[in-house]
């Protein structure tokens, strides 16, 4: 959006705050519904994303549905069709429905992309303070609420970390529903403590990389997520666009503090796992996440619908944060037109707080199972057994993370 500095005085129908999957495609779908719409990031575009990069079937149908598949296709991912499961140097090989992967960098560049077409104004680099009503002079009764912006110039050759700040300058927006999609811990709303989300005793911490594929990596099977599993975490590695391997980790934090550098708490995964270490790794830059798993206390407030990593996180295996995040965007949208072409009540609050357990909290079982599995090493032989010998429920847990909830076929 250009003209910031007369921001101080629009009002908008809806501000989606985060642009990440589930911000932009919920910024599209209203805007596609005539809603005047804005979308606030606090990065700039485009920019890596720790993320295991697949997209699962379910998101897949949901973003072939919004129309999307050819912008999808543009972005030249791979196709994957399994999950290749490594432990100490078992091997376990499970199929999978054809999904893709293609990385957060291209992948939410593109919705933010198709969200502009649509009509959505976009302003990066600025930080969203969503402010209590008593704060900002409006009544819990009143039509908008308030949000402050903190724009940023940042210097282009600084990196994420010794970003520098050459403007800071705050403008205010209202909208009548805002949508918090700014991931975990959703910094957003940190002046409303009943939004509280602390990470979860002994949560984990997610690494993240990019690296070039070669020759000598021909032992990761093409056409499938590897996960190299240890007792001090797992590390995820798939073949993303333009012959790249994305590895997406999730570690322990004693492990990663007793570690020389990030690099290596990833090497030491690899080893344990026993397999060799992907060629590039040592020379990589790891990106980390603050503490991983976690849960908002609520997911909706006075015009405040949570999506996303916003409402929590369990680390996800081959896709499913993704899923949940646009599954969350499409779910949200009846609500949203409720409150702007009706009236807002606290019935739609509640109703989101179902809504969301019915397509997202509840689907996250089989994760918070594995998730548990995986932290303890003496369960890991018998989960891996008991799949070879009952592959049929094997297939049907694939098939649930899979699948198009009934809920949400008639979205």
């Amino acid at each position: 959006m250009h003209g910031n500095e007369t921001m101080a005085s629009e009002r908008y129908d809806v501000v989606v705050v985060g642009a990440g999957i589930a911000g932009s495609l919920a910024g599209l779908f209203c805007a596609r519904s005539g809603f005047r719409t804005l979308i606030v990031e606090r990065q700039l575009f485009p920019r890596h994303k720790v993320c295991g990069c697949c997209i699962n079937g379910r998101a897949l149908a949901i973003l072939n549905d919004a129309g999307l598949a050819g912008c999808l296709q543009e972005l030249m991912p791979t196709t994957t069709s399994s999950l290749a499961i490594r432990y100490a140097g078992k091997k376990l090989d499970i199929a999978m429905p054809q999904n893709i992967a293609v990385s957060r960098k291209s992948l939410d560049q593109c919705l933010l992309n198709e969200a502009r077409k649509a009509g959505c104004d976009v302003v990066e680099q600025a930080t969203a303070t969503v402010v209590p009503s008593d704060a900002s002079g409006i009544s819990p009764a009143d039509d908008f609420r308030t949000i402050f912006l903190k724009h940023r110039s940042q210097n282009p050759a600084a990196t994420d970390v010794e970003a520098s700040t050459s403007e800071n300058r705050e403008t205010k927006v209202c909208a009548r529903v805002v949508l918090v999609c700014d991931g975990l811990g959703h910094p957003s709303l940190h002046l409303f403590p009943e939004f509280s989300s602390p990470p979860k005793r002994g949560s984990r911490i997610g690494l993240g990389a990019v690296i070039p594929r070669c020759d000598g990596d021909s032992w990761i099977p093409q056409g499938a997520v590897l996960m190299a599993i240890s007792p001090q975490g797992y590390a995820g590695v798939v073949e993303i666009e333009d012959r790249q391997l994305n590895i997406a980790a999730a570690i322990d934090p004693s492990h990663l503090q007793q570690s020389r550098s990030a690099c290596s708490s990833l090497i030491s995964i690899f080893e344990a796992a026993g397999l060799p270490i992907p060629t590039h790794l040592g020379e990589a830059a790891v990106k980390g996440t603050i503490p991983l798993t976690r849960t908002a206390s609520r997911v909706s407030g006075h015009r405040i619908f949570l999506l996303g990593d916003s409402t929590g996180y369990i680390e996800p295996f081959t896709g499913e944060g993704m899923a949940w995040a646009v599954s969350a965007a499409r779910t949200v949208m009846p609500l949203v037109k409720t409150a702007i072409n009706e009236t807002w009540s606290q019935s739609l609050e509640l109703s989101w707080e179902t809504a969301f357990r019915t397509i997202v909290s509840g689907e996250q079982k089989v994760c918070r199972l594995l998730s548990a599995a995986l932290r303890k090493p003496w369960l890991l032989t018998p989960v891996l057994t008991a799949c070879r010998v009952f592959p049929s429920l094997t297939q049907h847990l694939v098939g649930r993370i899979n699948r198009v909830p009934r809920a949400l076929e008639s979205v």
